[in-house]
């Protein structure tokens, strides 16, 4: 099996058409095919299902297409880490982050972190909160910083703080200009939630679920939002209410927020990474964020 019989694979994969993928990667159509079906030979199952119309993929060659992506995305990240290795002497570290993580005091605590390693090159990506333990996994990222636990035997984690949770109200609600006092669950009971992402909720949205079926509340409407800040937006509009960390409050201005004060109402904060990549590096990293953290931990949080 060749990389280009992946990449081959992934083309058509793409456009389900045999013509439209070979001129995709610059090679006549018969020579193409000949490509797929020598690897669908190699494997010892078929691919693709050429019977249908259009062609499709099988369930096999639909397996395949995810395999072979996580592949040639770690043969690219190798070609990466190997360049600056031999530019700089140490291979990038690459750091992902869940969208509320930075609007804490995050960028603080990376300029700590340059600071004790000025040659450590730091690649950031956001990454919405479903897909930061799958990058970790998959080795696009070696270090996570997000909200979402997960008991996997590969995946090592360390809570960071437990933050409290606040509800954000449009500024001229009821309840934003009640008594300072943490609102409670049954103050809740005819609101509107906005809930984010959208059809996604493996993090926040789920340990609310959690707390809202042990106290056996529902809520009465639930709008979707593709993100924080769209959510934030139609809490500013009056479209509803959302709950957020409390490090969101930096966020927007025309939004107010009121402390939940019901038990077990908070959002973890953790560090994860792989146990078995790049031991030293991650160990050396993890190290020097422990004592960060110890010495000063108002750098993730106010």
């Amino acid at each position: 099996m060749e990389l280009r019989q992946l990449r081959y694979f992934l083309a058509f994969a793409r456009t389900l058409n045999f013509t439209r993928a070979a001129a995709e990667v610059n090679i006549a159509q018969p020579p193409f095919s000949r490509q797929l079906r020598q690897l669908e030979t190699e494997i010892g199952t078929p691919l693709i299902d050429r019977q249908a119309r259009p062609p499709a993929l099988t369930p096999a060659g639909e397996l395949f297409r995810q395999r072979a992506e996580e592949i040639l995305a770690r043969v690219e990240l190798l070609a990466r880490d190997t360049l600056s290795l031999g530019k700089t002497g140490q291979p990038p570290v690459r750091i992902g982050v869940e969208t509320t993580v930075l609007y804490s005091r995050f960028p603080e605590l990376l300029r700590e972190l340059r600071a004790a390693n000025p040659r450590l090159h730091i690649d950031l990506l956001e990454l919405a909160p479903d897909g930061l333990i799958a990058s970790l996994r998959e080795g696009r990222i070696d270090i996570a910083f997000g909200r979402m636990r997960v008991v996997e035997p590969d995946v090592a984690q360390m809570l960071v703080r437990e933050e409290s949770l606040f509800v954000a109200l449009p500024i001229g609600h009821a309840l934003a200009g009640a008594a300072p006092a943490p609102l409670q669950l049954q103050d809740l009971l005819e609101q509107t939630f906005i809930q984010y992402p959208a059809g996604e909720p493996p993090h926040l949205p789920s340990s609310l679920q959690a707390l809202f079926a042990t106290r056996g509340f529902r809520p009465k409407d639930v709008i979707e939002a593709s993100e924080l800040q769209v959510a934030l937006g139609l809490v500013a509009a009056e479209y509803g209410i959302c709950i957020v960390p409390a490090v969101v409050q930096r966020m927007r201005s025309d939004v107010c927020y009121r402390q939940l004060g019901e038990p077990g109402s908070t959002s973890p904060f953790l560090i994860s990474w792989r146990k078995d990549d790049r031991p030293e590096l991650v160990t050396s990293i993890i190290g020097l964020l422990g004592k960060i953290l110890e010495k000063a931990p108002q750098l993730l949080s106010t």
